[in-house]
């Protein structure tokens, strides 16, 4: 595609992935609440053994500790791209200032 000598840095595909990423991070939250929802109303209705709540309770905590360490990764992941945005943003406003035969 020519762009008739126009400097063009495009970073919409870095955007669509960070705006993925947080949506599926509320995605599996949303599910696991409501799974936890229903185990533990079995549990308090007597439909299913009182151990369970216990388990449930473990894989709760679990569930919780390895989720924090995703966000955490999702979160230095979208910072990078961010990184790489602004890179990128900052490299092709200088090309066009030396272009344009500024500095």
């Amino acid at each position: 595609m020519s762009l008739n000598g126009v400097i063009h840095f495009r970073n919409e595909g870095l955007d669509a992935i960070q705006t993925g990423t947080r949506g599926q991070q509320e995605q599996y939250i949303t599910i696991w609440n409501d799974v936890h929802k229903q185990l533990t109303a079995l549990v308090h209705n007597g439909q299913v053994d009182a151990q369970i709540g216990n388990v449930l309770t473990e894989r709760d905590q679990i569930f919780r500790r390895e989720a924090a360490g995703y966000d955490q990764g999702v979160t230095a992941q979208n910072t990078a791209m961010r990184n790489v945005q602004n890179i990128g943003n900052e490299g092709g406003a200088a090309m066009v200032r030396a272009a344009a035969g500024g500095r």
